[in-house]
């Protein structure tokens, strides 16, 4: 058992590295080129450890313990914060990191729909005329 974690450690720190390592040229509209760096993704990883995605998040749900367990709640916790971190920082909307770790089931589940109402002091109402 402890060979197969050590696997799965070394697969996973592979598929990081790579995604750290990998640029994406893309040619702009003006001749240039942007570099990005490839993502760090739930079906990425999957396809690095050869799980399913529905596999690795069984692992990150489950109350056992094992070192396997661990390594992969690992590896789902930093694609989440990858994702939300490129979110904060303007890289990613909002709207797709909050469906991305959504989808990774990483929410409570609840919507949190409704208005939201802004009120401006007097300062501040007067500047936005």
């Amino acid at each position: 058992m402890e060979r197969k974690s050590e696997r799965m450690n070394g697969a996973i720190g592979a598929y990081f590295a790579a995604c750290d390592a990998t640029r994406e040229r893309l040619q702009l509209k003006n001749g240039g080129y942007e570099e990005r760096q490839i993502p760090y993704t739930l079906f990425g990883l999957a396809r690095a450890v050869k799980l399913t995605p529905e596999e690795i998040l069984a692992a990150f749900r489950t109350g056992r313990r094992s070192k396997t367990d661990a390594i992969l709640r690992d590896a789902v916790l930093k694609i989440a914060s990858y994702t939300l971190e490129h979110a904060l920082l303007g890289d990613l909307s909002y709207q797709v990191a909050l469906e991305t770790i959504r989808a990774m089931g990483l929410t409570d589940g609840a919507e949190h729909g409704g208005d939201l109402r802004i009120v401006l002091d007097e300062t501040a109402e007067r500047y936005a005329k």
